[in-house]
């Protein structure tokens, strides 16, 4: 069943089950082979999570290159230093080589992460025979994933490694008001970026209980 078929009021509304099929994908293709690139999306209050997850994948020699995305979010404009710049910062305190560092500093959303990383790629190497792999919190890997395979019009390999906070990740979300909010968010999200087609082939099963618009 299309997400984009429903309306924002019916995912406010719908039930925590229904909530949590838009949001968790739980059969996503994990990273057990080496990838070119693993893209780590910023997010203020995810990144030591999602840090951590990319620097295992690196030593672990699972990446050869770790692309950190993510500027001044649109709804930070409080904070001055580029979330890309903050992720550099510790894989270099890390010990992560700077060849193996690419920055993307000016996007404010998951969309622009994709766009600009893309096109920075394109003119660096090009995307042909590239593999990717995704490495965002448990909540943001359908959006990340969708949105990274409806930019790119060639075959790509995509994976990903979803980082866990004890908070927010599919475990643990229902049982307090942070996660409850974050996912709804998420969700609401996911509908947007579906409706705007900025998500491929965003089909969600067993979607019974939540009316169409």
């Amino acid at each position: 069943m299309k997400l984009s078929n429903f309306s924002y009021s019916s995912i406010i509304f719908s039930s925590n089950s229904d909530k949590e099929k838009i949001v968790f994908d739980t059969h996503y293709p994990r990273v057990e082979k080496p990838c070119d690139y693993g893209i780590v999306f910023g997010g203020v209050s995810m990144i030591p999570y999602r840090t951590n997850v990319a620097l295992d994948l690196y030593q672990r020699e699972l990446v050869d290159k770790l692309v950190l995305t993510g500027g001044v979010g649109l709804f930070n404009k409080d904070r001055q230093v580029p979330e890309a710049y903050k992720m550099y910062e510790f894989f270099k305190a890390m010990g992560v080589l700077d060849s193996d560092l690419i920055m993307e500093s000016h996007s404010r959303n998951t969309s622009e992460n994709v766009k600009f990383l893309l096109e920075m790629l394109e003119q660096e190497n090009g995307l042909d025979n590239k593999s990717f792999a995704v490495i965002t919190s448990d909540f943001h890997v359908r959006r990340c994933i969708g949105a990274l395979r409806s930019a790119i019009n060639i075959p790509i390999e995509v994976y990903a490694s979803a980082a866990k906070d004890g908070v927010t990740d599919l475990e643990h979300w229902h049982s307090n008001h942070y996660g409850r909010r974050m996912i709804l968010t998420e969700a609401l999200l996911l509908l947007h970026y579906a409706k705007l087609g900025l998500i491929s082939n965003l089909e969600i099963p067993d979607l019974s209980r939540i009316r169409k618009r």
